[in-house]
């Protein structure tokens, strides 16, 4: 079997098994940036499409860089458009994190672009991740490939029965910042805020319910090893712009001292 079934199969069993696994977002369009956050010991890196520096040409190099740094290559979508997720799978992007969701029919819409006929529509031409995966990539992908919907907006509270039951999807990811923005709360992204947590046990029994993963977005380690205790299996713990801004600021205020 290739590498990169391997790895996938390896991530889906350690959380299967009740791991945790950090993750980190890398917003900058630098190939070495990336390898050297790959170097650190991330399992995985997310290249994030949405809110970052990165554009689509930026995708192939990054991916190249986090792998020869040894990590695993995940991307945010800039949104839930077939062409920009077949793009990342066929660049070996094996597991993507859908921004936005509100509707089973957007999951429903996501996973067909994500998987090969006949579970879903994905046009067959993997470029890399073919060159990767070997003569058997197409007859593994679909079960290979991870797909995360986000949650974070009222709609998709409203619909997330059946947002979780959509045929495919693998697991559900909360966007704390857009969420609490959404629904009206007086402070983004406050994990100290029982609302909040109220909210994050109703995804993660639904998660549960329907034997998806469960991933969440926080920046602070804190937040993120709370996120751990709760059983979430895939825990990002910040950006390559946080943790910058944080350092840069610290170490200014120690010279000044």
């Amino acid at each position: 079997m290739i590498k990169q079934i391997l790895e996938i199969q390896t991530l889906r069993q350690r959380w299967e098994a009740g791991e945790s696994i950090f993750n980190f977002f890398l917003t900058q369009p630098s190939p070495w940036i990336a390898e050297q956050y790959a170097h650190l010991g991330f399992v995985s890196l997310t290249l994030d499409m949405q809110h970052s520096l990165i554009e689509d040409g930026d995708l192939l190099s990054l991916v190249q860089a986090i792998r020869a740094g040894g990590s695993l290559p995940a991307v945010r979508l800039k949104w839930n458009r077939p062409e920009l997720i077949m793009k990342a799978l066929d660049y070996d992007v094996p597991l993507l994190i859908c921004p936005m969701i509100e509707t089973a029919e957007e999951v429903a819409a996501f996973v067909r672009a994500a998987k090969y006929p006949p579970i879903g529509n994905r046009s067959f031409g993997p470029i890399r991740a073919g060159l990767r995966g070997g003569a058997d990539y197409f007859d593994r992908a679909n079960e290979q490939i991870v797909t995360f919907a986000m949650i974070e907006t009222k709609a998709a509270l409203d619909n997330l029965e059946a947002i979780a039951a959509v045929p495919g999807l693998d697991g559900l990811y909360i966007g704390p910042f857009d969420l609490t923005v959404s629904l009206g709360f007086p402070e983004q992204a406050n994990f100290s805020d029982p609302n909040l947590m109220a909210i994050i046990d109703q995804v993660i029994a639904v998660a549960k319910k329907q034997q998806l993963f469960t991933g969440i977005f926080t920046v602070d380690p804190t937040d993120g090893k709370a996120m751990v205790a709760k059983g979430f299996n895939l825990v990002t713990c910040g950006t390559d712009g946080v943790l910058f801004n944080q350092i840069a600021k610290s170490w200014l205020a120690d010279l000044k001292e």
